[in-house]
């Protein structure tokens, strides 16, 4: 078991892909400890056949159209209106604007990208220094896996069998948290670098007025994600149904930013990324019969029982070394390694799962943005166009207001669970 699981990582760290990395090891310990091989394919087999899982394209296609279809920018819009006049204007846009956009597409990377190539620039063109433009945009981007829809929450609630509604709703007040602690953290950096830029003018009415009109109907997209499972009208996997096909009608007959000759090429690339996803999760269904076999998650929680008994103290240490793991591997591949390992802990201890599964996922999410993983940081460097020392200078202050966050959603619980006892009871 030991040797599988540095397996895995060591080929996760020699870039292989994450499917083929947690597959190999795992098919070479059942040869190993004698299992009958037709079990391991039959368990990989079943890996994908849960009606959950259909969320996930709809999700990840919805994610697409949303990139191309003119919504992204009309929320950045609306968040221009909104926070552009204040100090740091076009900053806190971007953390406004990184909030709107994770209620649409769910992707860290995706928020990143977006908010890199708009807000970003146009941050460089006012005087903003590169490396804090691009601080912005990566930053911003861990809202995405927050706010719902998710489809890191979908993957956790799939693999810890908790309810993927709930995952969503316990998303959102965490994501406004962190959204908070960015903006102060903006108005910190602001001031400890001496970055003087002109306020804006503050918007009239009238042009909030005209940016909610133009962005209307991207608005109410996270109005029909609560309303649709408050009111019970959706369960998740309907309600990515319904998303996806309500961006596609929205950038296609809406706005008509999206032509019907880009469709092929949208549906090519949101079904390599979902046969990507989901070729992982069923590679992880193997895996994670491998350590129930093995009872590592009994080892695991006894090691863990005679360091202490106090479930904050185990909260702790478990997020200092998720943190020193993002600092080697992607959020993804650690969710699926850890989740069968540390869920079985968290239900002894008393732990409720929803709680854990937004701190495991912000907690992961944090990965990509310390080296040398650091996807986040890679994509917003290479688009604004800094150095890595440039974008350091500046981000430091930033990610330790993330910690900040991290704390405050571990040791109070009722940040993540106030509206899925509300909603669900």
């Amino acid at each position: 078991m030991t040797l599988m699981l540095i397996g895995v990582m060591v080929l996760i760290g020699l870039g292989m892909p994450i499917a083929f990395a947690v597959l190999i090891p795992c098919a070479l310990y059942f040869v190993a400890a004698g299992l009958p091989e037709a079990l391991f394919a039959q368990r990989v087999a079943s890996g994908t056949a849960s009606f959950p899982m259909l969320a996930i394209p709809f999700f990840v296609l919805a994610g697409e159209i949303m990139q191309r279809g003119g919504i992204a920018r009309r929320l950045i819009d609306v968040a221009r209106v909104s926070v552009g006049h204040m100090r740091g204007g076009l900053a806190q846009v971007g953390v406004l604007g990184g909030a709107l956009i994770s209620a649409v597409s769910g992707s860290a990377t995706a928020d990143t990208a977006i908010l890199s190539k708009t807000v970003s620039r146009e941050m460089v063109r006012e005087g903003y220094p590169r490396g804090f433009a691009a601080s912005v945009a990566a930053v911003a981007g861990v809202l995405g896996p927050l706010i719902p829809p998710s489809i890191m929450m979908i993957l956790y609630g799939l693999m810890a069998e908790v309810s993927i509604g709930r995952l969503f709703m316990a998303g959102v007040l965490p994501g406004l948290v962190v959204a908070g602690a960015l903006m102060i953290a903006n108005l910190l950096v602001m001031k400890q670098h001496a970055i003087e830029i002109p306020l804006q003018p503050k918007a009239t009415a009238g042009d909030l007025w005209q940016a909610v009109k133009r962005g209307f109907w991207a608005l109410m997209f996270p109005v029909f994600v609560w309303v649709g499972l408050r009111g019970g009208l959706f369960t998740p996997t309907e309600l990515g149904a319904f998303v996806a096909l309500y961006c596609l009608v929205i950038s296609v007959f809406v706005y008509k930013e999206l032509k019907l000759e880009e469709l092929p090429a949208i549906f090519q690339e949101s079904a390599l990324l979902t046969a990507i996803i989901m070729f992982i999760l069923a590679s992880s269904t193997g895996l994670n019969y491998a350590i129930a076999w093995e009872r590592l998650p009994q080892a695991i929680a006894n090691w863990f029982l005679s360091a202490s008994d106090n479930k904050f103290v185990i909260l702790m240490i478990i997020n200092v070394v998720l943190l020193l793991l993002g600092l080697a591997l992607e959020g993804p591949p650690l969710l699926i390694i850890l989740t069968p390992i540390l869920v079985p802990l968290m239900t002894g201890l008393g732990v409720d799962l929803v709680h854990f599964g937004v701190i495991l996922v912000f907690n992961l999410t944090l990965g990509a943005l310390t080296p040398p993983v650091a996807t986040l940081i890679f994509v917003a460097s290479t688009i604004v166009g800094c150095t890595s020392s440039e974008f350091m200078r500046y981000f430091w202050l930033i990610f330790g207001m993330l910690l900040v966050s991290l704390l405050l959603i571990t040791y109070v619980p009722a940040i993540s669970l106030f509206l899925p006892n509300l909603i669900y009871g």
